[in-house]
């Protein structure tokens, strides 16, 4: 992500060193553990404003799916975004596809740094006097650091203009994930240290290097406060996390959806019936995409590795079931839970995925076409005029009503219309979940019919 000269980013970057500088000289010979600890702190709030900066940032369609990215298929043609609040602008349900990653990472890290720091670090950092400033005050000062970074990024209109994966600083990203091991590197070169060479050296070691960290993290928050945007950076040249470029906020925020096709045309007048899908069948459908990887809305499936992963937990289930037949019932009882956890979690995010995509859809009948219009952002997601559509069947099985609830799904083939700029690939043929899914279809055959 590119930089941008703003007084509040270095006032952060100063918040959190004057917290470091003191640290040091509270613990003396643990002074970089308890530094370590701090800039742990510091890298959690990068990690959660990064990632509601991507969330804000220019949405842009991935062509190379990830494995995080491809169970969230159903938002990747969302139009406009939802306000949370008047001091942000509107989230972009597109971009919550790099949600999960980020809270991998996240989970990853806390749990890993947690183990080092409950079982090499010396109790002794905990039992300090300086624990409540490194703790309490480290959490305010990266806390502050962040929210004016954000501000920051939102006062110059970059969000606007900078495509949501372009924000995340992979460099510092890699470091929060591993670093339980770098925590423990420094656990264990200060107890060695402290071993072999006494208390004295120790604590001019230990102070010196935190000292050098320090400064090297404020000479890097003075640059990027000082630094001017350059508009032909990208994000490949510069690995920044602590500022973005300036632009002209009167950019319309349409400009935003550069990676969609045109807006859909929507007919005149009031439409003659509206259906919406049934939410009971959604949340549904989130246990079926979850268990299947897919194939309800828009019959695609996941990834091979996604499927895997759900051979795997069925394979941890069957060696429960033979551990509990042969008497083993605590090893039964611990895998069986992380089966049932897994599986819920997954089917947790997979109906949170469908009720974005879906629980606040219409879809409106007029004379001339058939309009899917998200109540949640405000806007149509997409259209289809009757005379394009061909081939009109109504599904009610495990995919096209979910768990065989009283919904069905109309499956349609769109011809494209190069003139508005549509394609097979894009706005969904499907209208879901719908009480009355043969009435749907009534209307969609009988209006090409004529």
């Amino acid at each position: 992500m590119r930089l941008i000269g703003d007084r509040r980013i270095l006032f952060g970057s100063v918040c959190v060193e004057t917290v470091a500088a003191v640290i040091v000289l509270l613990y003396g010979h643990l002074s970089l553990i308890a530094v370590a600890v701090l800039y742990w702190i510091d890298l959690l709030f990068l990690t959660l404003r990064t990632t509601a900066q991507g969330l804000l940032s220019r949405p842009v369609t991935n062509r190379r799916s990830t494995l995080f990215q491809r169970p969230f298929r159903l938002l990747a043609h969302k139009r406009g975004s939802i306000r949370v609040t008047d001091r942000l602008p509107g989230v972009y349900l597109r971009n919550f596809a790099g949600v999960p990653g980020a809270v991998f990472v996240l989970v990853l890290s806390a749990t890993t740094t947690a183990y080092v720091a409950a079982v090499y670090v010396p109790e002794e950092l905990w039992s300090s006097p300086g624990a409540p400033l490194l703790l309490g005050g480290g959490l305010v000062a990266a806390a502050a650091k962040s929210w004016l970074v954000l501000r920051t990024y939102v006062a110059s209109g970059e969000y606007e203009v900078t495509s949501a994966s372009a924000v995340t600083p992979r460099k510092r990203i890699f470091a929060f994930a591993v670093y339980g091991g770098l925590l423990w590197l420094a656990s264990k070169w200060t107890l060695a240290t402290l071993t072999q060479e006494g208390l004295e050296i120790t604590r001019a070691g230990m102070t010196i290097s935190a000292s050098v960290l320090i400064v090297s993290r404020f000479a890097y928050g003075w640059y990027a406060s000082r630094a001017r945007p350059d508009d032909g950076r990208t994000d490949a040249m510069s690995e920044s996390d602590d500022g973005a470029a300036s632009q002209d906020r009167s950019e319309s925020a349409a400009k935003r959806d550069v990676s969609l096709p045109s807006p859909p045309s929507v007919p005149d007048g009031e439409p003659r019936e509206t259906m919406a899908p049934v939410r009971v069948s959604i949340l549904a459908a989130g246990v079926v995409n979850a268990m299947t990887t897919g194939g309800v809305v828009d019959n695609r499936f996941g990834h091979w590795r996604q499927f895997a992963i759900r051979v795997g937990l069925a394979g941890i289930m069957v060696v429960a079931i033979l551990a509990l037949l042969d008497g083993a019932i605590v090893v039964a009882a611990a895998l069986a839970t992380i089966s049932l956890g897994l599986i819920g979690a997954l089917s947790a995010v997979s109906a949170v995925h469908m009720l974005l995509a879906l629980g606040g859809v219409e879809y409106k009948f007029h004379e001339s076409g058939v309009v899917a219009y998200d109540r949640y952002l405000g806007r149509p997601q997409w259209s289809v005029s009757y005379d394009r559509v061909r081939n009109v069947s109504v599904e009610r099985g495990l995919f096209g009503s979910p768990l065989w609830l009283d919904a069905g799904t109309v499956f349609f083939d769109r011809i494209p219309d190069p003139e508005v700029g549509e394609s097979a690939r894009g706005p969904r043929s499907s209208i879901a979940f719908v009480p009355d899914p043969e009435r749907a279809g009534e209307l969609l055959r009988s209006r090409n019919e004529q």
